[in-house]
């Protein structure tokens, strides 16, 4: 079991580098243009790759953000309770959103198999075939799903959600500093 956390864990780790990396490229991109411009060139399909790199950072890190307690999660309903009616609770929410995950994840993957059996091929500067960009949006939806179907799995076996150890052990830390 040890092996299948380390193995989650570094796939959780691998897809919020991703999502890193591309939060550098779309400086790099816009540094690159800015500059260009003041050299009095244009670099030819730098705002399509930043749209590209944009989707990206948006999807690839979600959970790695997820299992660090980094998503806003509003507890206004959860917080009012306790015992076992906050854990039945939690458990129902844990698995609406990873339904809800999966088939964002579904949508994505079939949207990337349309986009490669009809041969879509993007419409800006440069004609990449369009299902390419759509690879980190599939990946890193899928692997959100897999971190909420991971917690969810986690919880209703008796153990604690790893957002709740962050935001628990980020608490603690806050309140180490401030002494």
């Amino acid at each position: 079991m040890q092996g299948l956390r380390r193995a989650l864990d570094a796939l959780y780790l691998a897809g919020g580098v991703a999502g890193a990396i591309a939060i550098v490229a779309i400086g790099a991109l816009v540094l690159v243009q800015v500059l260009g411009r003041q050299a009095g060139f244009h670099v030819p399909g730098a705002d399509d790759l930043t749209a590209y790199a944009v989707a990206a950072s948006a999807t690839l890190p979600l959970a790695y953000t997820f299992r660090h307690a980094a998503h806003i999660r509003v507890d206004i309903v959860i917080g009012r309770f306790s015992g076992r009616s906050r854990h039945a609770l939690e458990l129902l929410v844990l698995a609406i959103a990873s339904a809800v995950a999966l088939l964002f994840a579904y949508a994505c993957l079939d949207t990337l198999i349309d986009s490669w059996t009809f041969g879509e091929v993007a419409q800006g500067m440069l004609a990449v075939p369009i299902w390419i960009p759509q690879i980190p949006l599939v990946f890193g939806s899928a692997l959100f799903a897999l971190a909420l179907v991971d917690d969810l799995v986690v919880a209703a076996s008796g153990g604690e959600p790893s957002y709740r150890r962050a935001a628990e052990r980020s608490a603690q830390e806050r309140a180490a500093e401030e002494v």
